[in-house]
């Protein structure tokens, strides 16, 4: 009999800033989240990611095809989850989706480096962990 695989959810800035600089410790941090977890994403947070990540900004970072190699390596990786709880538990209402999201699909973990998530902490069993926080727990051990 399979496992059940383990869900994590990561929030958007996290995501984007992991395909911004692929040497970075956010890059770390989605590779490791990768290694141990399935990542939990709903029709709200996939899309936030989708048009977040087009923003002109990013432009010079990505190149031609870098976004979407980002996107399709991130969906590699991801389940799609339905959302049915309802959640107000931060200061910035457009964060609880990450939570709710999180309950529904039975994480513990939401990587989070907004300041209004952090500042949640901890909310029906789901932890909410910087990016640092994550990898210091889960980092490898050297050999």
């Amino acid at each position: 009999m399979k496992n059940k695989p383990a869900y994590i959810v990561i929030d958007t800035n996290v995501l984007i800033s992991a395909g911004l600089l692929p040497q970075s410790k956010t890059a770390q941090v989605l590779a490791l989240a990768v290694e141990h977890f399935v990542i939990a994403q709903n029709q709200h947070t996939w899309h936030e990611l989708e048009t977040r990540i087009a923003r002109q900004k990013f432009d010079r970072y990505f190149g031609d095809s870098g976004r979407l190699e980002h996107l399709v390596k991130i969906a590699q990786s991801m389940q799609h989850f339905e959302v049915t709880a309802k959640v107000s538990v931060s200061r910035d209402a457009t964060d609880d989706k990450f939570i709710a999201l999180a309950i529904d699909a039975g994480a513990s973990i939401l990587i989070s480096g907004d300041p209004d998530l952090k500042e949640v902490r901890m909310h029906q069993g789901v932890e909410i962990l910087t990016p640092a926080h994550f990898f210091e727990r889960f980092k490898p051990i050297a050999a």
